[in-house]
């Protein structure tokens, strides 16, 4: 069977071939065959609407861990991507004259390229911050931009407190929706991955573990700093545009410290420095979260129910417990008992 297998990925790369007959390209590749599968299975929009959501995260969720995981570079203020490019393409496709003209994936381009400039900005504001003072720097610069987007002299270019309303989405077909922010996923995904194991990637991870000797080996870390809060922006602004589009409308509130806590969250849980790990945080927060709300709108006067009906309750005991538990994410373990289990199954 095996061999089989082996003669049809000939065409392929070495280390694609090599890490598809893993077990964890194997459980990789039945889980988006799973999410292939799910247009089939249900055309209820609202449960491929919780996947769509999800799927946007997951590029949110692994863009932060590309830069923090990667790179060492932990933002508290990763929602200025996520805002600037969701308010980027809603004006493309909203606000101005010529928005009739310009096709979805145009807008999101538009706000993506413009989610990269402004992360070009805050890297060069912050390279000089490390540690702490990184992580607050940024949270002090999506504190701004939340308060400027609302200042009400700044109304007729940055739209006030309302924000943008009635942006359209990608399509009126939810499996139309779902399987383009799935493709958009999967791209982005095998980009990050494929950028973490290139030379530069290499650099990255560097200026992670010990920046002091990688500035004493020649790196120029100022430069790459700059990129990888470049590279990261523009994964991030691609979600923030998906997700404007997604909820139709966007406000000042996308910038607050809020989102971007909610970011470290679902790639602490599934595994900080694993881009796949992010996607996997992602979902089970997302679904996690539905399941919650489900319990809220059940009214319940029984305070056990009513503390688990609270998101932010449920989830601040689950991210202790994986601190605690599984220091390295939920992914890293997960895969660990799941071969255990395989390889009892097949008597190794």
């Amino acid at each position: 069977m095996f061999q089989k297998i082996q003669k049809k990925l000939i065409g392929l790369p070495a280390y694609l071939k090599d890490w598809i007959l893993t077990f964890k390209g194997g459980i990789t590749i039945f889980c988006l065959v799973l999410l292939f599968i799910v247009p089939l299975l249900t055309q209820n929009a609202f449960y491929l609407e919780i996947m769509v959501l999800a799927m946007i995260y997951s590029i949110f969720a692994a863009s932060w861990d590309f830069l923090a995981g990667f790179t060492g570079q932990v933002s508290f203020g990763h929602a200025i991507f996520l805002g600037i490019s969701g308010y980027g393409v809603s004006a493309m496709l909203v606000e101005y004259s010529f928005s009739p003209f310009v096709p979805w994936w145009g807008a999101l381009i538009v706000g993506v390229l413009i989610s990269v400039l402004i992360g070009f900005i805050v890297g060069i504001i912050c390279l000089r911050l490390k540690g702490p003072y990184l992580a607050l720097g940024t949270m002090t610069i999506g504190v701004m931009m939340m308060n400027l987007f609302k200042i009400a002299e700044f109304k007729s270019f940055l739209w006030g407190d309302e924000g943008i309303s009635a942006v359209p989405a990608i399509s009126s077909d939810s499996t139309v929706v779902y399987i383009t922010v799935l493709f958009l996923m999967i791209i982005s995904m095998i980009t990050m991955i494929q950028i973490t194991k290139s030379n530069t990637g290499t650099i990255f991870k560097s200026i992670r573990d010990d920046e002091t000797g990688a500035e004493a080996s020649g790196i120029n870390t100022t430069k790459y700093k700059v990129i990888a809060f470049m590279i990261s922006s523009l994964f991030a602004g691609l979600a923030g545009g998906l997700l404007a589009m997604y909820n139709r409308s966007v406000n000042p509130l996308i910038f607050q410290p809020l989102f971007s806590f909610l970011v470290l969250v679902m790639a602490a849980m599934g595994g900080i420095a694993t881009i796949s790990g992010s996607a996997l945080g992602a979902f089970i927060y997302i679904l996690l979260s539905e399941v919650l709300r489900s319990l809220e709108e059940i009214g319940t006067t029984n305070p056990v129910l009513i503390a688990l009906s609270d998101p932010s309750f449920v989830f601040s005991i689950l991210l202790i417990l994986i601190i605690r538990f599984a220091s390295e994410g939920i992914l890293k373990a997960a895969l660990e008992r799941l071969k255990n289990f395989w390889d009892v199954i097949l008597g190794r």
